[in-house]
C-alpha cells in the first residue's frame, strides 16, 4: 500500500478555501499511485480553538464534505482528512475516512490538549478508539495529543490496526519551528510508539502562515513523515522550508504482519493490563 501524508496550508475558519486545495493535493497523490491519503489534524475547517469554529461545524451531509468525498471516488482512493464535526449539538475534533465508496467511517480525538482553557473550551472529547479496514488493512487513527499517551497507540493495535494516521495541528514553538526540526521531535516519542505495536506511523502537520476570521495570524510549523514497525524513518519532510510538501512510503503489510507472528508481540498479555487498568490507579496524583 503507497500512502501520501500531505503537510498543506489549511485556514481556519475558511472550509469553503480550503476544500480545493484538498482536491489538488488528492489528484496529486493519485497521480504518484497512492491507495491512501492523509490530511493534518482539523485541514478542512483549520485547526483553531476560536469561537468561530462553532459557526463553522459541519455535519457529514454538508457540501465541503461531499465533495471531498466526491473526489476520493473520482480518483479511486482512500482520503483522511480533519474537520470540526457536529453531532447532537456537540463540537469534535474529528478525522473523516473517506473512500471511493463514501465515508468508511470518523473518529474523535479522546484526549483534547490544553485543559479546560484549549480544546476542551468547545470542543467535546471522543468516548472511543476505531478501526478502519482499507483495502483488508486495519488503519487507526490518532490526533495530536492522543499521541502523548501509549494508550492510544496500544488500543487501536489490540482492536487490529496495522497502520495509524496520527495528524497534528502544531504551531511554530517548542515542538518545531519547521518541517525537520517537527519530525525529528515527532519521532522522539512516536518511533517507540511504532515500535510498540507493529505498525506503520504516518504523521503530519499544518504549515504556513494563515488569517483567522477573528484577525490572528496562526504559524504553523509543518513536516510529514512515515515510520516504520522498527520506529526508523520510511519518508520524511525533505526541506526545513515551511511550503506546502506531501511525503510518500510503500508500506508492506506482509512483512510486518510476518513481524509480528514472530516477534515478542505474541507473548501481549491484555487480560493482565485490563484487569490493572479497569480499576483506580496512581498513575496520577492530585
Amino acid at each position: 500500500m503507497r500512502i501520501a501524508v500531505i503537510s498543506n496550508r489549511n485556514q481556519p475558519g475558511y472550509p469553503e478555501r480550503n476544500l480545493p486545495d484538498h482536491i489538488r493535493w488528492i489528484a496529486k497523490a493519485a497521480g504518484a499511485g497512492a491507495r491512501l491519503v492523509l490530511f493534518p489534524e482539523l485541514s478542512l475547517s483549520g485547526y483553531s480553538t476560536g469561537d468561530f469554529q462553532k459557526a463553522k461545524a459541519m455535519t457529514l451531509g454538508d457540501r465541503p464534505i461531499r465533495e471531498l468525498t466526491a473526489a476520493a471516488g473520482d480518483h479511486g482512493l482512500y482520503v483522511a482528512f480533519g474537520v470540526a464535526l457536529r453531532q447532537r449539538r456537540r463540537l469534535y475534533i474529528s478525522h473523516v475516512l473517506a473512500a471511493p465508496g463514501g465515508i468508511v467511517g470518523h473518529y474523535e480525538k479522546v484526549h483534547l490538549a490544553g485543559g479546560p482553557k484549549g480544546e476542551a473550551r468547545i470542543f467535546t472529547p471522543g468516548e472511543a478508539f476505531r478501526v478502519f479496514d482499507v483495502d483488508g488493512v486495519g488503519v487507526g487513527i490518532n490526533i495530536c495529543f492522543d499521541g502523548r499517551f501509549a494508550a492510544s497507540s496500544l488500543c487501536l493495535a489490540h482492536l487490529g490496526a496495522e497502520v495509524i494516521l496520527h495528524p497534528h495541528g502544531n504551531t511554530v514553538g517548542t515542538l518545531g519551528r519547521q518541517p525537520r526540526e517537527w519530525t525529528a521531535r515527532k519521532r522522539a516519542y512516536i518511533g517507540p510508539r511504532a515500535f510498540d505495536t507493529c505498525t506503520y506511523m504516518a504523521v503530519c502537520n499544518s504549515v504556513g502562515d494563515v488569517a483567522t476570521p477573528d484577525g490572528r495570524t496562526v504559524r504553523y510549523g509543518g513536516g510529514a513523515l512515515v515510520l516504520g514497525p522498527n520506529g526508523t524513518f520510511l519518508a520524511r519532510s525533505p526541506s526545513a522550508a515551511r511550503r506546502p510538501h506531501m511525503v510518500l512510503a510503500d508500506l508492506d503489510v506482509d512483512k510486518l504482519r510476518k513481524r509480528r507472528s514472530h516477534g515478542f508481540h505474541v507473548d501481549y498479555r491484555p487480560e493482565v493490563y485490563a484487569r490493572i487498568l479497569g480499576r483506580e490507579g496512581k498513575y496520577v496524583r492530585s
